[in-house]
C-alpha cells in the first residue's frame, strides 16, 4: 500500500509531519503530557523518513555536456526519461566499448579514457547516467533503476544501429559506472540477442553497497541502534522503486557476487590508495575472482600515481589499458 508513496520524494516525510502535527494538537487538547509524547514521536518518525529519503538522493550539481567533434550526440527516450549517449562509430570489424562514468561525474570525464579505443578503431559509446550530465533525473536515484534504463537504451540503440555491435562489446566503468556494469552482467539476459559481452575494464570500482550504507549512516550521524530500522526502510524503498525487477531482503544482495560479477576477462585498474572508496571494494573483486575456477580472467593493475577522483588524465592508466587491449584484442589493435 505504501509503495506508490515510497516512489516519490517528500510524500512520506510530508505525510508523517502533517498527520503527526494534527495528532499532536489533538493530544494536547487531552493532556500536555500526551501532546508532548505525540510531538516527540512525530519528530522521530519524520527523522527516519528524511534520512531514508536522503539515501536515494541525486548529485546536487551536474557536469556539462560532453563536446567532441569525433562524437555525435544521441538522445534515447526510455520510460519517459531522456538518456544521452555520445557515439564515435569505428570499424564494424572492431569491438565497441561502452563507457560509464562515476557518481557526480559525467560522460565528458570519460573522453580522455576513450583514447585507447579510438586509436584502435573501436566504436566508443559514452553515456550520461540518469541524474548526471544532461540526461534526465530520476525521482529517487538507484543503481538498479539506472541499470534498467541503460539496458533498455542499449537495446534501442542496437535495434536502430546493429552494425555498432557486430563485433562484441567491452564495458568500461569508473567507480559507480563499474557497479552499474556488474549489475548489467547479472542481468545480461535482458540484452538483445546479438549484444555479446566480451570483457570489462573496471577502474577503481564500487563493488558493493554495504560500505556506502555504513558511510551514509556516519555522515548523517545515525545512531547505531537506529541503523537496522533505517536499513529495513531503505530496502523497502529500493524494492518499491524497482518493483518487478528486484526484491532485496538484506544488504548483501547489493554486494558482489549477488549484485553481479564479470563472467569474461576483466581488467582492474585501481588507484592506490583509493582516497574515496578505500580498499574494501577492489579487495572484494580480487578475492571473488581469484576464488573462481577461472582466476586467469582477472588482470590487476594497482597504480600508485592514480587517484580515484579528478584522474581523467593518467598516462599510467592508459598504458595499463593499452597493454591489456593488445594482449586480449590484438586483432583490434592499430
Amino acid at each position: 500500500m505504501l509503495n506508490p508513496l515510497r516512489r516519490r520524494n517528500h510524500v512520506l516525510p510530508g505525510s508523517v509531519f502533517g498527520f503527526g502535527l494534527v495528532a499532536s494538537m489533538w493530544l494536547y487538547s487531552v493532556s500536555v503530557l500526551f501532546g508532548t509524547i505525540g510531538v516527540l514521536l512525530m519528530i522521530f518518525f519524520l527523522y527516519l523518513e528524511l534520512v531514508t529519503q536522503w539515501s536515494f538522493r541525486a548529485p546536487p550539481r551536474r557536469k556539462p555536456a560532453f563536446k567532441d567533434e569525433r562524437f555525435k550526440t544521441h538522445i534515447l527516450e526510455v520510460n519517459g526519461h531522456n538518456i544521452v549517449h555520445y557515439i564515435s562509430a569505428g570499424s564494424v570489424d572492431k569491438p565497441t566499448v561502452w563507457m560509464c562514468h562515476g557518481w557526480t561525474s559525467g560522460a565528458y570525464r570519460m573522453g580522455v579514457r576513450a583514447a585507447s579505443f579510438l586509436e584502435r578503431g573501436w566504436t566508443v559509446i559514452l553515456v550520461d547516467l540518469p541524474g548526471h550530465g544532461i540526461s534526465d533525473s530520476l525521482r529517487k536515484w538507484t543503481a538498479e533503476e539506472t541499470t534498467s534504463l541503460l539496458i533498455q537504451a542499449f537495446n534501442q540503440l542496437h535495434h536502430a544501429r546493429p552494425e555498432l555491435f557486430s563485433s562484441g562489446v567491452v564495458h568500461y566503468g569508473h567507480s559507480m559506472g563499474s557497479f552499474v556494469g556488474l549489475r548489467i552482467s547479472h542481468r545480461r539476459s535482458e540484452l538483445n540477442e546479438g549484444i555479446d559481452l566480451l570483457g570489462w575494464v573496471l577502474e577503481s570500482p564500487m563493488t558493493g553497497y554495504s560500505e556506502i550504507f555504513i558511510e551514509t549512516c556516519k555522515i548523517l550521524r545515525i545512531p547505531s541502534i537506529l541503523r537496522p530500522i533505517v536499513l529495513r526502510k531503505t530496502l523497502r524503498h529500493f524494492n518499491a522503486l524497482n518493483e518487478g525487477v528486484a526484491q532485496f531482503s538484506r544488504l548483501s544482495d547489493a554486494d558482489a557476487p549477488a549484485w553481479g560479477m564479470p563472467q569474461e576477462k576483466a581488467l582492474l585498474v585501481q588507484a592506490m590508495p583509493d582516497e574515496r572508496l578505500g580498499s574494501a571494494h577492489y579487495e572484494r573483486l580480487i578475492r571473488l575472482m581469484e576464488s573462481e575456477s577461472q582466476p586467469a580472467l582477472l588482470t590487476t593493475e594497482l597504480l600508485n600515481d592514480l587517484t580515484h577522483s579528478g584522474s581523467h588524465v593518467s598516462p599510467s592508466r592508459k598504458a595499463a589499458v593499452d597493454t591489456w587491449l593488445d594482449e586480449h584484442y590484438s586483432a583490434s589493435s592499430a
